[in-house]
């Protein structure tokens, strides 16, 4: 997916994103040259304290904790949401009764939803994936909603008189005008629900990488918290590329502008021009017609 996601990236830009790597690194070891490793430790001790959490078996376990809650919290939020935006754009009732709902979870902090959550359930694991999915389900009921209201009226007249039944306008009209949106605002989702999950674990659960930063935290491990750090990052990244490379797909293949782009002769194997009868290219058969047009 990596691979895909550069491939239409000119050597300029990975040239300029090399050097601002490169530029962040030695910015880091300049702040670093100094301070003791518990305040500020410098790369080398991170990627270090890095190579410690692989070697003695840490890494993993709390890197697949923290990423399948994530994941289920991302798929609960998906559902949810998907089913609360379709009944806000079906009915002006549903709507309306949904919208305290809406505003309440758009403004409520998912630290006070934390806090309430540990007071009422104890250091429960299922914290996590229940903030992560109330806070995010909002995000993707308003892109389903506008989705849906943005659909073209043309298109839904054009199948009822195609006489099409409600299943196939569904699949073969609404699906696709409405799946893209829906897929980026859950790439939205995804992207930003790892980052909740950990303040979640940070401050409720006993696993995953956020009980393990606010372990290092307490013990003054500023090497394997940093080291922690660098590993959300990198699976932030990998979330991102992996979710551009999905949006991407299923755009092209239900956006008929990407399917075809218009404006350019038809080519088949080789490269060629397409011929018509007579064995003429058809761009030379077009620049003759246009000229007897003329002369006409």
């Amino acid at each position: 997916m990596t691979g895909r996601a550069l491939r239409g990236r000119s050597p300029r830009f990975l040239l300029g994103a090399l050097a601002g790597v490169a530029l962040f690194l030695v910015l880091w070891e300049w702040a670093a040259r100094g301070q003791s490793p518990a305040v500020m430790p410098s790369p080398a001790r991170t990627f270090e304290a890095l190579g410690g959490l692989i070697t003695d078996g840490t890494l993993l376990p709390e890197l697949g904790l923290t990423v399948g809650r994530a994941f289920v919290a991302t798929l609960c939020a998906a559902v949810v949401g998907v089913l609360f935006g379709w009944a806000a754009a079906r009915f002006d009732f549903a709507d309306g009764l949904l919208a305290p709902l809406r505003a309440v979870l758009q403004g409520l902090p998912p630290i006070v939803l934390i806090v309430c959550l540990v007071l009422w359930m104890g250091s429960d694991p299922a914290i996590t994936v229940i903030v992560c999915t109330t806070v995010m389900v909002p995000l993707v009921a308003a892109a389903t909603t506008s989705a849906l209201r943005g659909v073209d009226p043309h298109l839904l007249e054009l199948a009822a008189g195609l006489h099409l039944s409600r299943t196939r306008r569904t699949v073969f009209v609404v699906v696709p005008a409405v799946l893209p949106a829906i897929l980026a605002a859950t790439g939205a989702v995804a992207s930003a629900s790892l980052r909740v999950v950990v303040m979640a674990e940070l401050l409720s659960a006993p696993d995953g990488i956020g009980a393990a930063i606010a372990q290092n935290r307490t013990l003054l491990q500023t090497p394997e918290l940093y080291a922690w750090t660098l590993v959300l990052v990198g699976c932030a990244l990998a979330v991102d590329v992996l979710v551009r490379a999905v949006v991407s797909r299923w755009s092209a293949v239900f956006t008929p502008s990407r399917r075809a782009p218009g404006g350019r002769p038809a080519r088949v194997a080789g490269g060629r021009p397409a011929r018509v009868a007579g064995g003429r290219p058809a761009r030379a058969v077009s620049s003759r017609s246009r000229a007897g047009t003329r002369s006409r």
